[in-house]
């Protein structure tokens, strides 16, 4: 149970967080269908690989719903992302599951859907959004299905708007895992960026396309100053906010995008985080205010 005082990061040597980039793409959801941008998509996914690979990138990582449905577009779509020349991260999202959820990670060359890694002061937090989900890959007589629909049930009685199936939350074991990671990094004087396919917040997207437990998570990483960023995909209209310090970015999602595309280079400074954006996602610079030397 967190306590509601603010778990403070440590002081830094001046030379603890460096400056890095990498690239970020949302919501390619390539499919060979008719409707939005679909097939499309394909071609806008070649132009932004080729764009990223002209950039000194430290990773890309696709922040979920590369492709639509079946697994032959996954296959496709992962040829396209795979000629990234930097290293490349995945985030899964709720179209991902055109197999088994295990297929899938093994595709993605994941050992698990949520993890994180470090680089120059900076902790990166991948979350699994389709944990507890109906659209998350997981057979009907999982605890991860039953939970979902008992969320499904609860929050169509209160009338929510994300009581949607494409919608998900996250479970006991991996908001645990998540705490200590927080802690961890608090303990190290890393500055934290969580990435996760579904929003938190509504003020930076939909209220219809929000985790089912949005408030609890989004609680938790409020109680770490270390954290300055949660960035989402799910929205295609994309959006953004700042609340108590951390910066919510949803991406615009390439499916919508039409020709003008839809992708970004985040360069992450000690005191900003900027946000070079191609097509649909506009340029940003945002203060950095979470542990501050």
């Amino acid at each position: 149970m967190l306590s509601f005082a603010t778990a403070f990061c440590p002081k830094a040597d001046a030379d603890t967080h460096g400056t890095l980039s990498f690239g970020v793409i949302a919501d390619v959801q390539y499919a060979d269908l008719g409707s939005r941008h679909y097939r499309e998509a394909l071609g806008l996914l070649e132009k932004a690989v080729a764009g990223l690979n002209k950039q000194d990138l430290s990773f890309v990582v696709q922040l979920g719903d590369l492709t639509d449905s079946g697994e032959a577009n996954v296959d496709r779509m992962l040829s396209v992302f795979n000629h990234l020349t930097t290293t490349k991260h995945h985030v899964l999202g709720n179209h991902d599951f055109p197999i088994s959820r295990e297929a899938v990670l093994r595709k993605l060359g994941l050992a698990s859907a949520y993890y994180s890694f470090a680089q120059d002061g900076w902790r990166f937090v991948v979350l699994d959004t389709q944990d507890v989900s109906v659209d998350g890959g997981w057979p009907a007589e999982s605890d991860h299905y039953e939970q979902a629909e008992a969320w499904l049930e609860q929050l169509g009685k209160e009338g929510k708007p994300n009581a949607e199936p494409w919608n998900g939350a996250i479970g006991k074991a991996q908001r645990d895992w998540l705490s200590g990671e927080l802690a961890e990094a608090s303990a190290k004087g890393e500055k934290v960026i969580v990435m996760g396919h579904i929003p938190i917040l509504a003020a930076a997207s939909g209220d219809w396309c929000l985790l089912y437990n949005h408030d609890e998570i989004l609680q938790t990483l409020e109680h770490y100053q270390c954290v300055v960023a949660y960035l989402s995909g799910h929205d295609h209209g994309g959006g953004y906010t700042e609340r108590n310090g951390i910066h919510h970015v949803t991406v615009q999602g390439m499916v919508e995008a039409g020709p003008q595309n839809a992708y970004a280079v985040v360069t992450l400074r000690p005191d900003a985080i900027e946000i070079e954006g191609t097509g649909a996602v506009p340029s940003r610079t945002l203060k950095v205010v979470g542990c501050t030397q």
